[in-house]
């Protein structure tokens, strides 16, 4: 696939920062349109469709070969996380399990933070993803998260014996 094609099945956002990608950007624009693996190549990914996402320039080139990274957006206000990735890929390899994810201070930032996991899970492994919501009994709220349907098994998961490495980067 390229640029333009991802960009036409991203909505020209960038899978990396949620931010728009410009399809007229210069080619050697930080900002230019990039065709990027979820999984690199070098770690076992596969060029096809469902491991190929529309990247800036800047962040294709930034992550490189590592295996994504989901770092929490700071504006969501996690008091505490955990390394999400790590836990989608145990969800995946365990359907209908439940993993704790997120404290946060207010259940409206909990909420948010379902969602944005939520969306993350769908974008790097599909199947059906749920997130909620709990009070704590303490004034925080937690995220938990779980996948009821079975993950596309087309798609590269982090559990899968060939990848190597460490990894980097619907809500009631």
């Amino acid at each position: 696939m390229k640029a333009r094609d991802l960009g036409v099945r991203d909505g020209w956002v960038c899978w990396l920062c949620d931010r728009p990608v410009d399809p007229d950007a210069p080619s050697h624009s930080p900002h230019a349109p990039t065709v990027d693996h979820v999984v690199p190549r070098s770690r076992g990914g596969a060029t096809r469709p469902d491991n190929l996402r529309l990247a800036h320039r800047r962040c294709n080139g930034r992550r490189a070969d590592t295996l994504p990274e989901l770092r929490w957006p700071e504006e969501l206000g996690a008091l505490d996380t955990s390394a999400l990735w790590t836990a989608i890929a145990r969800l995946v390899r365990r359907p209908g399990s439940v993993e704790t994810v997120a404290v946060f201070p207010s259940e409206d930032r909990a909420r948010a933070g379902s969602t944005w996991a939520v969306d993350r899970a769908c974008a790097f492994v599909g199947g059906e993803w749920r997130g909620w919501t709990e009070p704590t009994g303490v004034g925080t709220h937690v995220v938990r998260l779980t996948v009821t349907g079975a993950a596309d098994p087309g798609r590269p998961k982090v559990g899968d014996r060939r990848i190597r490495g460490r990894g980097r980067r619907a809500s009631r």
